[in-house]
């Protein structure tokens, strides 16, 4: 057997990513969205996989049609697609390669996903990248192996799902209310778009409240996420169902096919962004009823779609604990049963010493995207839900009636679970993740928790690639308030007795936390000979209330405990070189690395990223502005967010810093990287090496270009290389 490479940052490139997992009980399929680069055209594309489980001829019950999908499969029904999107499109099911235990969705777009089985598993709805026509819905007959356009929404749409009775899909589009519902159907030719754009770049920005700017959005425009209906059969066109100055997301149908239910800020400050409403509308009349009122429904960062209970008379909901008198602090959720009009509401979770929280906030759990983090449960007697618990990403299920509502552990163990499929006979499909095994999908029974593997995603790149696994202990904290969880990730093809560099990375937050989960950026660091060491200092969730009070976060408690942290491992792992360990982290790991680089000289070389670094520019810049409340004057509040800021101690720095930074960043915005930058260079010797990279076009993340991402990850090693 050929021995194993190491893993490189080229791998990103070649890295597999799955998302929008569904199983079909009726014939052993499963159904998900597969993302793979695009060599030719320099991207990500995804498309939209079928695959059987395990007998092959369950899946050629179609076979007498297989020829007709190879050739493209063409609708035998009238197509509602305009001339220009249909020209030389194939669409349809199609075999990828010899494989026929793998079939491929397709409209023929350039990139497909979110794809979601009809109710009666005949059908699959997805979104397709059309040319010329933006992100589509499309509906795909497994019967006929045709697909039918249902949409040609001018800005697109997403979110799409089957109502019950599966004679609608309701998703959501951007526009304005008082923008024509035919024009918002109208696929704009490439000149009238152009237009358009040149207008509204004229237009000048007013502002009146907070609440006006979001990271990667830009400044706050007319259009919000509306909701809109359409016949799954195309016999109509779709339409607009709300049309106020406001946000409805998280949208989900009541099980008569006539009301939808969904998360709202129609009664919320724009400024609150972590929470909303839950409101129920009329799907004919659009009469809108709001369940609940002055509670904040989870929304941010892992939304909580509410849902019905499947006879109808109640929703289950995640609220958040927030206490009278609010603080920084991120509150646990519990979840709730209400009815739909609001009056009856029964608190049906329990906090227990291992499951403190309805939700997870997991920093790289590296998978479930497009997928629900509760669901009920087949019978529809329980809820099943994720929860943060001491670094593994957990599923557990609680009753929805009775007296009891101590949650039951279904899975857990060293791996992050963050997203579960639709249960159905006592099985649901959920994903995991290991740090040495990237996601796979898996189905769950709901009784026991016990696992049978559906899809492992990269099967062919795993049999190349020797990848690390951590190992994790507990400590102490100095003070004895908590105990802190790290993790040791080893250099790939490590020697016996050899001694590694080792790069110590700070989660952002404070309050997300690192999982038992896949990290390729951490194991591409482990391929270049590094060994990489990580923890969840105070301020992380995942590990109760006072671990995650925000204030030890900022109070110097974090800081301390990432020292000790370093300190632990070192004398744990004798493969680490305590005399050469680089610090990273990005947005708050990276205002933490500007904080201990000011305090500490315990760390060879720094990488800061996506930082926060004057308190101000946050204050007033940020798209979450701060507050002077509590202060005599506006003057001391501004003296004392400058003394209490990182930049005010950065001629106390004292080895080589490397700052990375997007251009477009709202949340910790750029300037805090120029006055870094400056501050560095104006208090240091000309020859001490620091260096600024700036990346355009990229907010509040590392850049999702893959080459800016290539170039990104390149300096970080180069520099690590350099000065460890």
């Amino acid at each position: 057997m050929a021995e194993k490479r190491k893993s490189s940052f080229e791998d990103f490139k070649k890295k597999e990513t799955i998302s929008f997992g569904e199983y079909n009980p009726l014939t052993d399929e499963i159904l998900y969205a597969d993302s793979r680069y695009d060599e030719e055209n320099g991207k990500r594309v995804s498309q939209i996989v079928l695959q059987a489980r395990t007998d092959a001829n369950n899946f050629d019950r179609r076979d007498s049609r297989q020829d007709n999908a190879q050739s493209g499969g063409q609708d035998s029904e009238q197509d509602c697609r305009p001339d220009s999107v249909q020209d030389g499109r194939q669409n349809g099911i199609q075999v990828s390669g010899q494989n026929r235990r793998q079939k491929r969705i397709t409209a023929g777009g350039h990139g497909e996903t979110n794809p979601v089985f009809s109710p009666d598993y005949t059908k699959i709805l997805f979104l397709s990248a059309v040319e010329k026509a933006g992100t589509q819905l499309f509906v795909c007959d497994l019967d006929t192996e045709s697909c039918r356009q249902l949409t040609t929404m001018r800005f697109g749409l997403m979110n799409p799902i089957w109502s019950p009775d599966g004679k609608w899909i309701a998703f959501t589009s951007f526009s304005s209310g008082d923008m024509d519902e035919e024009w918002l159907q109208q696929i704009p030719d490439p000149d009238e778009e152009a237009a358009y754009a040149r207008e509204r770049a004229k237009e000048p920005v007013v502002i009146t409240d907070f609440g006006y700017k979001f990271d990667g959005l830009g400044f706050a425009q007319p259009e919000v996420m509306q909701l809109w209906v359409v016949p799954s059969d195309g016999s109509a066109k779709a339409r607009r169902i709300t049309s106020e100055n406001a946000n409805f997301m998280h949208a989900g149908w009541a099980p008569d096919s006539r009301h939808i239910l969904c998360e709202s800020n129609l009664y919320c400050d724009k400024e609150i962004s972590i929470a909303m409403d839950v409101l129920l509308i009329d799907v004919d009349t659009c009469v809108i009823t709001r369940v609940t009122k002055d509670q904040m429904v989870v929304s941010y960062p892992n939304p909580v779609t509410p849902v019905f209970t499947p006879d109808g008379k109640y929703i289950i909901v995640g609220i958040l604990d927030y206490p009278e008198k609010p603080t920084g602090t991120y509150p646990s959720c519990s979840l709730y049963r209400i009815t739909p009009d609001g009056q009856e509401q029964v608190r049906i979770f329990e906090k227990t010493e291992e499951c403190f929280d309805s939700v997870q906030f997991p920093y790289n759990a590296g998978c479930g995207r497009g997928l629900e983090k509760m669901r009920i449960s087949s019978d529809g007697c329980s809820v099943l839900f994720h929860s943060g618990s001491f670094g593994a990403g957990t599923i557990w299920k609680v009753p929805i009636y009775g007296e009891n509502h101590r949650p039951e552990k279904l899975a857990g163990g060293k791996a992050a679970y963050n997203g579960m499929g639709v249960p159905h006979n006592g099985k649901v499909l959920v994903t995991k993740t290991e740090t040495d095994r990237p996601e796979a999908y898996y189905l769950m029974d709901e009784k026991d928790g016990r696992m049978e593997l559906l899809v492992q995603s990269n099967e062919a790149w795993l049999q190349d690639v020797a990848l690390s696994r951590a190992e994790d202990f507990f400590f102490d904290t100095l003070d004895g308030e908590s105990r802190v969880h790290g993790f040791a990730l080893p250099p790939q093809g490590m020697e016996a007795g050899k001694k590694y560099p080792c790069i110590c990375y700070i989660h952002g937050g404070p309050h997300p936390f690192y999982t038992y989960g896949f990290d390729l950026e951490m194991q591409c660091f482990a391929g270049e000979g590094f060994g990489v060491i990580f923890c969840n200092p105070r301020g992380s969730s995942g590990y109760g209330d006072v671990h995650r009070n925000q204030d030890r976060a900022f109070d110097g408690s974090a800081y301390m405990d990432i020292l000790q942290f370093v300190s632990e491992a070192c004398s744990r792992f004798s493969w680490i070189d305590s005399d050469r360990i680089g610090l990273t982290g990005g947005s708050y790991g990276g205002y933490m690395t500007n904080y201990i680089a000011t305090r500490s000289n315990r760390f060879r070389a720094y990488i800061t990223q996506r930082s926060v670094v004057n308190n101000l520019i946050d204050y007033a810049s940020s798209d979450m502005q701060g507050s002077s409340e509590g202060y005599p004057t506006f003057g001391e509040f501004m003296v004392h967010e400058i003394e209490k800021s990182p930049i005010c101690g950065m001629e106390k720095v004292s080895a080589p810093f490397l700052i990375l930074h997007g251009m477009e960043d709202y949340r910790c915005p750029v300037e805090g990287a120029h006055q870094l930058f400056v501050a560095l260079k104006d208090s240091h010797a000309e020859d001490f090496p620091i260096k600024m990279v700036l990346y355009p076009h990229c907010g509040h993340e590392q850049p999702s270009d893959p080459d800016q991402l290539q170039h990104y990850y390149r300096t970080m090693a180069d520099w690590f290389h350099r000065y460890l």
